[in-house]
């Protein structure tokens, strides 16, 4: 299973966004896309879901379709008139999923984010951290085979970031499916990224994280010299 994008082009009017950009998102495995504002980094999501389309190129799906890859935008856009549980149900109400099989569905996934007791809560009842983890559950309830996070974890304070973030990891290690994240913040991107794509000029600069495997990675030096040097690195992109 995988996403091949082969030569993809993008513009917005004049502006070219990707330049004849090749890769392959391989499956299981997770990668963070981190780059400046406005750099194309949300586009490129929107391209790997179908939403946009190529200019010149292709992107090949490779034993998984556009529709096995969900996005959970940075607005969340969860809908004040439905209910955290209605909010969930969405997309399997969608799929014309049987309505015995939707409410199993999703009140197990509520039950194993911590959700079960807000089931009956509207959005504007929520703390920033329960609308996050209900937009996760709405876009794991498919079990997709692609999440594609964009920005996740912006509009958080650190501490709720942080739990979020493992939230986030411990929920692609379970299910085994690719992970894609968008993120401007350096100490995100080390955190999340087993493969971190530094995008710039219409390309992605690949780095593999050597502190993704350690266990407590947040307590050791080497995942802040990791953070040095991405910092580097996005530095110098930003100057090409």
């Amino acid at each position: 299973m995988a996403i091949e994008l082969n030569k993809v082009s993008f513009q917005y009017g004049e502006k070219n966004i990707l330049k004849e950009l090749s890769f392959n998102f391989e499956e299981g495995r997770s990668y963070v896309l981190l780059g400046r504002s406005g750099i194309g980094k949300s586009t490129l999501l929107s391209l790997l879901k179908g939403f946009e389309k190529p200019a010149t190129g292709e992107i090949i799906y490779q034993k998984t379709t556009p529709e096995a890859v969900e996005i959970v935008f940075q607005e969340l856009f969860l809908f004040p008139w439905q209910t955290v549980f209605q909010g969930v149900e969405l997309p399997l109400k969608i799929q014309r999923l049987p309505k015995d099989k939707r409410r199993e569905k999703v009140n197990s996934l509520l039950a194993e984010l911590g959700l079960a007791e807000f089931k009956e809560q509207y959005p504007a009842a929520l703390s920033g951290g329960q609308k996050q983890r209900v937009a996760m559950a709405r876009g794991l309830v498919t079990n997709p085979d692609y999440l594609l996070l964009d920005e996740p974890t912006s509009s958080l304070d650190q501490e709720t970031k942080e739990m979020a973030q493992e939230l986030i990891l411990r929920e692609q290690q379970k299910r085994k499916n690719t992970l894609i994240t968008v993120t401007h913040d350096i100490e995100e991107a080390a955190y999340l990224g087993e493969i971190i794509l530094i995008m710039a000029a219409g390309q992605l600069q690949v780095v593999e994280s050597p502190v993704f495997q350690l266990e407590n990675r947040r307590e050791d030096l080497a995942f802040y010299e990791f953070c040095i040097h991405l910092r580097a690195l996005l530095k110098g992109a930003r100057h090409e």
